[in-house]
């Protein structure tokens, strides 16, 4: 099966030296869980797109240090492969970023968090039991993985099914049909990235006390291995 990541946006190359790219970390989680995955990377954010979706199997799209209201050109084009992919049961997951232009492709609302606070480290998510989905285990009713959000889903579309999120952003996993899922938190990022990112935004984007009170918890455990086992299951799974 050969899995297209549509890269967002790059990191900044200091991470980029030290914790390797979206590209690298996707391929290395979901690799872990199959090894006969093969992948493809398209620089959306410059614009290459693929030229047919017959190009992949499924797709990832990637984080991004953009807003998904900004409303680039290139974001507008990828609004537009998102749904798509999902109108052709073409399986396409969102990543932070990535959750958040499938919310606005299919007609929900990104805005800042209400709080204007940043989700970060490791939060998390309840499991609506009613809604979990057959690719999903039933072995814990929640999940744990890092963040790194302002921007949340603020209105689910009507299309999207909630499945799981928390206090901070209730609209934090969604699933559109058989063909799309969207998480906010991060299965691909790394406890030390994070780590980084807190420290470079102590006093800047956050106060000192937020990211104290992130850096608490930039340690504990994740579920990364878990949810990437979800992320093969949903694009293995049969469709009609």
């Amino acid at each position: 099966m050969k899995i297209g990541i549509l890269v967002a946006g790059p990191l900044p190359e200091d991470l980029v030296k030290a914790y390797g790219t979206f590209d690298d970390m996707f391929r290395e989680l979901l690799l872990k869980q199959d090894p006969d995955l093969t992948f493809q990377s398209y620089d959306v954010f410059k614009d290459v797109f693929p030229v047919d979706k017959g190009e992949c199997d499924g797709w990832i799209v990637t984080g991004s240090l953009h807003s998904a209201y900004e409303k680039l050109p290139w974001m507008l084009r990828l609004e537009a492969f998102i749904r798509d992919a999902i109108a052709a049961n073409s399986p396409i997951i969102g990543i932070c970023f990535g959750h958040q232009i499938m919310a606005t492709a299919m007609g929900g609302v990104v805005e800042k968090a209400p709080s204007g606070k940043w989700g970060a480290a490791v939060h998390h998510y309840r499991i609506d039991a009613d809604k979990r989905p057959q690719w999903m285990d039933a072995e814990s009713e929640e999940f744990a993985l890092q963040a790194s959000h302002q921007d949340q889903v603020t209105v689910l579309p009507e299309s999207g099914c909630l499945i799981a999120g928390n206090s901070f952003c209730p609209n934090g996993m969604i699933a559109y049909g058989q063909s799309g899922l969207s998480i906010q938190l991060h299965p691909e990022l790394s406890a030390p990235l994070i780590e980084t990112l807190l420290e470079q935004r102590r006093g800047q984007s956050m106060t000192e006390e937020d990211a104290d009170a992130a850096l608490s918890h930039v340690h504990d455990g994740v579920d990364a291995d878990r949810v990437a086992k979800w992320m093969v299951r949903f694009f293995r799974q049969p469709r009609g």
